[in-house]
């Protein structure tokens, strides 16, 4: 069997909604920039890196995404928007997580709550609460991706 490392990112605190624009448009408010800056800090500390990371196509889960991207280094290739992250639930993020390539033993989920935290209670049994730009780390054995569904959890750890 094989580590595999899931990763379930809550974007960054996002600017208010308004009526001018839509929910996907709203952008990180300064905070949500500067705690997006601070986690990427805390994962170089902790030498912690990503094969993928899957965003919805929010902006402020890209934004979120390409802060944490560019701090670790990361080629852009390896940072991809999936457009079924945005107003999925816990089985749609267990289908996006089965089909990431087999070759991939870390990838990190960019998206919005309650899915996160209801993925987090159907693959692990447990409930959390993830605040913005809140991470959690999840570790499982298996070899393929396919299987994220019938592994058991090894670890599951709160990363800020």
């Amino acid at each position: 069997m094989h580590t595999r490392f899931l990763y379930l990112l809550r974007h960054a605190k996002a600017e208010s909604a308004t009526l001018q624009s839509s929910d996907e448009d709203r952008a990180l408010s300064n905070r949500g920039i500067d705690d997006a800056k601070k986690l990427a800090t805390k994962l170089i500390k902790k030498e912690i890196r990503f094969d993928l990371i899957l965003t919805s196509p929010a902006i402020r889960a890209i934004t979120t995404a390409q802060i944490i991207s560019n701090q670790l280094d990361h080629k852009q290739r390896f940072l991809e928007v999936d457009k079924k992250l945005y107003q999925a639930d816990s089985t749609s993020l267990l289908a996006i997580a089965r089909r990431v390539h087999k070759k991939i033993k870390s990838v990190m989920l960019v998206g919005h709550n309650p899915a996160l935290e209801d993925f987090v209670l159907l693959i692990a049994g447990e409930s959390v609460l993830i605040h913005t730009c809140g991470l959690i780390e999840l570790s499982f054995e298996f070899k393929d991706w396919k299987d994220l569904d019938k592994a058991s959890l090894v670890k599951m750890r709160l990363l800020n």
